[in-house]
């Protein structure tokens, strides 16, 4: 974590602002003149790493674990990392007195945050592995190649603003859309954001600066509102308990002129959908350790199934080059999480302009239509402001 991030993070529970107390740091410094240049506030901030420290809420008594370089910004972070606590328990106090109210406060209502989901999803993220192919889109450079497309920004359009990747997985396109000249944060629920983290250090070059991971949950986010320039959230808000709360909890981390994108899944065909919902109606409700084991059985099923399906419908088989446990990712995906809501692009289109979002378009790409319904909308400037612009024009 480098302290930059203070200025952007804040408690999920009360929204104040966090102390940092480091325990382990390394520093790396910035000399190229370009990236100084992109430092908010100079390199001082971003050229000191936090690997190990917590974070101190200056409005109420959480205490948020740094681990690996990834502050767990999460309401239950003392249940979620008692180890960390127990080991750095004279550092933080002793928690005497303390872990009780910890605990109270660290409650979580289920009404937004589901223990399956962050334990499918770190399960998921756990297997997969930063080249693999799991998916029908698993191609960075063309996925880099639509972002700007789908967030409906121009070539420049990223340059010196600050990004936000809600549910950001593997991390893979959070780090690369850094290479615009955006500053990004990329959040997940799941540990996930560990590995993003690592992957980003290891492959992001002179970008890695202005790539930051935390772990939070979308429908508590650890961001005051209006914080970022632009948000995106790709196959995430319909995990949640509830998919549209999510929405406005997202949306209102945009700032005024925000572009704001998001990918839901869409509703299949009835001789699709109706058999996924059985299927699910029972590996949802078994362990996810045994959920997983019964996806890797499947792989061979599923890949004839696959096949029948494309000969039914006189297309091409799709050859996506997925190994075994690649495949098991992708079966895993779909039949763990316990949430899974899925929607037509009218009902998406009309939440977007209840929600008095402007200039509202569906984004969806016709490589992934068949799944997904995606549509990107633009918060509103402040009257003067959007009057001001009018002028300018």
């Amino acid at each position: 974590m480098r302290p930059r991030l203070l200025d952007i993070v804040r408690c999920p529970a009360c929204h104040a602002r966090l102390e940092l107390h480091a325990m382990a740091e390394e520093r790396r410094p910035i000399a190229d003149p370009a990236q100084q240049a992109r430092c908010v506030g100079g390199p001082a901030a971003y050229e000191r790493e936090v690997r190990e420290g917590f974070l101190r809420c200056t409005g109420c008594p959480l205490v948020f674990p740094v681990i690996a370089g990834v502050p767990r910004l999460i309401r239950n972070a003392y249940e979620e990392y008692q180890e960390f606590f127990f080991r750095h328990r004279e550092a933080l106090g002793g928690l005497a007195g303390t872990e009780a109210t910890l605990t109270r406060l660290g409650t979580v209502d289920p009404a937004i945050f589901d223990r399956r989901s962050n334990e499918s999803f770190g399960r998921q993220w756990q297997e997969y592995q930063y080249g693999d192919r799991t998916w029908f889109k698993d191609d960075l450079a063309l996925r880099k190649g639509e972002f700007l497309a789908s967030m409906d920004l121009p070539e420049d359009g990223l340059q010196g603003r600050l990004l936000l990747d809600a549910g950001c997985g593997n991390g893979k396109l959070t780090a690369s859309v850094a290479a615009y000249g955006a500053e990004v944060v990329g959040m997940d629920l799941s540990r996930s954001v560990e590995r993003a983290a690592e992957n980003a250090a290891a492959n992001a070059g002179t970008d890695a600066p202005f790539i930051h991971f935390v772990q939070g949950n979308v429908l508590e986010p650890p961001f005051a509102p209006e914080t970022f320039d632009h948000i995106h959230t790709s196959g995430v808000l319909h995990h949640t308990p509830d998919t549209w709360r999510a929405f406005d909890s997202f949306r209102a981390l945009g700032k005024p002129g925000a572009h704001v994108y998001v990918q839901l899944y869409r509703v299949r065909e009835p001789w699709v959908g109706i058999p996924n919902q059985v299927i699910r109606a029972v590996t949802t409700r078994l362990p996810v350790e045994v959920t997983w084991k019964l996806c890797w059985h499947l792989v061979p099923l599923h890949s004839l199934a696959v096949r029948a399906v494309a000969r039914l419908r006189r297309e091409e088989t799709p050859i996506t080059g997925a190994n075994r446990r690649e495949r098991a990712v992708s079966l895993f995906d779909n039949y763990s999480p316990p949430y899974q809501y899925r929607y037509r692009p009218h009902e998406v289109e009309a939440k977007f302009k209840a929600a008095g979002l402007e200039a509202v378009r569906d984004v969806t790409f016709e490589n992934e239509a068949r799944h997904m319904v995606a549509f990107v909308g633009r918060k509103p400037l402040p009257a003067a402001a959007s009057a001001a612009l009018g002028q300018a024009a």
